[in-house]
C-alpha cells in the first residue's frame, strides 16, 4: 500500500495511461514489455518506441508527440519497471543523443493564453444570469480566477472529482478578521481545501481573498453568484461549491468566447484561469511570496505561468533612454 502511495492518484493514472501504451507497442513489435539490465537494448527499443511516438503520435491522429509528453511516457516505463520489476531502468548514450535531436525538431511548447480581466468582462456581458448553469460557470470560473485554483480543485474533470475539490462546507463569507459573516456584512471570502496534488500529506490550505469594490470581478461576488445558482438548481446539498461543473464545459466557453472576439479558440482552457490569476498579481505588483502561498506552490514554477501583459511594461521604455 505505500509503494502505491508514493506518487499521486493522477500522476498514477497518467503513468497507466502511457504503460498501456507501451505495452500495446512492445506487442505490435513482438518484443516484451519488460526490459532487462541491458543498457544498449534499452536504448535501442526505448529509442524505437520515442521515435515512433515523436512521428505519429498515439491516438491516430498522425500527429506526432511533443518532447515533453515522449517525456513523460518514457518517465511512466521507467517507473513501472521500478515499482514493479525493482529495475531502474539504464540506457546507452546513443540514447540521449537521440532525445536532443527529438527535443530540437519539436515544435516549440503551445503555452495557454492567460484569462484576461477584460476577458472576464466580456464573459460576463455574455452571459446570461437568469440561466443558473451559466451564473454556476461565471461564479467557478471567478473563484478559480481569485484563488489561483487549479482546475481538479474546483472542477469535474475527466476522471471525477478529487478528494481534495472545494467543499461548499469549506467556503464561506468573512469579515475582515475572518470570522464567519453574511454576505450584506462581510469583507472577504475564505475558502479550505482538503489537500492538493503537491500536497502529499493532506495538510490542505485556508485562503481569503477580500472584497474588490468592482462591481463585476470581486470574490465575494463569486461566490455569491455560486450560492444562487445552488439554490435555483436545487442542489444545495451537493458537496461540492461548484456542483457538477465540469472542465469540459468550462473550455468550451471559452473557446466559444474567443471564437467571437476573433483570437484562436486553441489558445484557451480551464488552466488559461490559473494564469490569468498569477499574471494579473505580478502586473500589479504583487509579492512573490504571496502569489507563491496563495496559489499553494511548492517551488517557484510559478515562474513559468504569466505572460507579460501591456500594462506590466508601462514606463519601461522611458528608462532605456
Amino acid at each position: 500500500m505505500l509503494r502505491s502511495r508514493a506518487v499521486a492518484d493522477t500522476t498514477t493514472s497518467t503513468y497507466r495511461v502511457h504503460w498501456k501504451q507501451w505495452t500495446e507497442f512492445s506487442a505490435y513489435v513482438n518484443w516484451s514489455e519488460w526490459l532487462s539490465d541491458d543498457a544498449q537494448d534499452n536504448s535501442t527499443k526505448l529509442g524505437l518506441f520515442a521515435s515512433f511516438c515523436w512521428r505519429y503520435g498515439w491516438r491516430g491522429e498522425q500527429r506526432g508527440n511533443k518532447f515533453t509528453t515522449i517525456q513523460l511516457k518514457l518517465v511512466s516505463i521507467r517507473w513501472y519497471h521500478k515499482r514493479y520489476v525493482g529495475i531502474e531502468l539504464q540506457h546507452a548514450p546513443d540514447f540521449d543523443v537521440l532525445m536532443r535531436g527529438i527535443r530540437r525538431l519539436s515544435g516549440p511548447l503551445a503555452k495557454k493564453q492567460a484569462i484576461t480581466p477584460a476577458f472576464l468582462r466580456l464573459l460576463h456581458r455574455r452571459l446570461d444570469f437568469s440561466r443558473p448553469r451559466h451564473r454556476l460557470l461565471w461564479g467557478a470560473v471567478s473563484m478559480g480566477y481569485f484563488f489561483l485554483l487549479r482546475r481538479s480543485e474546483y472542477l469535474l474533470v475527466e476522471s471525477g472529482k478529487r478528494n481534495y475539490c472545494l467543499a461548499a462546507a469549506n467556503t464561506y463569507f468573512a469579515d475582515r478578521r475572518d470570522v464567519r459573516d453574511p454576505f450584506e456584512a462581510a469583507a472577504a471570502v475564505t475558502i479550505g481545501l482538503a489537500g492538493a496534488k503537491n500536497d502529499l500529506f493532506g495538510r490542505g490550505a485556508w485562503r481569503t481573498m477580500h472584497v474588490t469594490c468592482d462591481p463585476v470581478l470581486c470574490p465575494m461576488k463569486a461566490l455569491y453568484h455560486l450560492l444562487r445558482a445552488r439554490l435555483a438548481l436545487q442542489r444545495t446539498e451537493a458537496p461540492y461549491l461548484c456542483v457538477d461543473l465540469s472542465a469540459q464545459e468550462v473550455s468550451r466557453t471559452f473557446k466559444w468566447l474567443a471564437s467571437i472576439i476573433g483570437v484562436s479558440p486553441r489558445n484557451y482552457a480551464t488552466h488559461s484561469v490559473r494564469i490569468g490569476g498569477t499574471t494579473a498579481l505580478l502586473s500589479g505588483k504583487a509579492d512573490g511570496l504571496a502569489i507563491k502561498l496563495l496559489g499553494r506552490w511548492m517551488s517557484n514554477s510559478y515562474d513559468d505561468y504569466p505572460l507579460l501583459a501591456a500594462e506590466a511594461t508601462f514606463g519601461l521604455s522611458r528608462r532605456m533612454i
